[in-house]
């Protein structure tokens, strides 16, 4: 299996990075207007940049996909994919539904899409546990059933919700060997 990018996708607070953590691959950092958090490091975490640059790499075609979330933008590089297909390593992301198809769309079958679902009662309450407002929920999970309608595209889904997370991280440590981990 010749598989250059593991793709994790679902609802907001469903695990995918838990789950990306789990499976120990370099990631694909992604960028955001945002300013670091304390203990964040630029091309890390994220590459931490200005709202202007992310909006003229949008313009120019340099996003794979953007999304903004609390007055900040959110994205990944069509070039840090391109990077990937290229021969770069096995690497993982999280993308949402437009990004994960546009993912799989450029690499094919080098594109391991794998979908996380978790309840959206257990979402909420991860994301009550993180600290986040009833606005913040909310907002993270108006798109929960589009989001839980979206992972039929993936090629392996994997429920982390009701006390499954556990059995979630079996299942994709079970994937290190098939990925020559």
């Amino acid at each position: 299996m010749d598989i250059s990018l593991v793709v994790f996708q679902g609802p907001s607070a469903s695990g995918k990075t838990t789950l990306q953590a789990v499976l120990g691959l370099p990631r694909i950092v992604t960028w955001t207007s945002r300013a670091p958090r304390d203990g964040e490091t630029d091309g890390v975490d994220y590459h931490f940049t200005q709202r202007e640059t992310l909006e003229r790499m949008m313009n120019e075609g340099k996003m794979l996909e953007t999304s903004e979330y609390r007055g900040h933008l959110y994205g990944t590089s069509l070039a840090s994919i391109e990077d990937t297909a290229s021969g770069a390593g096995l690497r993982s992301i999280v993308l949402d539904p437009s990004g994960a198809r546009v993912a799989k769309a450029l690499l094919g079958d080098r594109a391991l899409m794998l979908g996380v679902s978790a309840a959206r009662s257990e979402c909420e309450a991860r994301l009550l546990a993180r600290g986040s407002d009833p606005e913040q929920i909310a907002a993270r999970l108006a798109g929960y059933d589009e989001e839980i309608a979206a992972l039929e595209g993936c090629d392996l889904i994997v429920r982390s919700g009701e006390g499954a997370l556990e059995r979630a991280r079996e299942i994709v440590l079970a994937l290190r060997p098939m990925l020559g981990l």
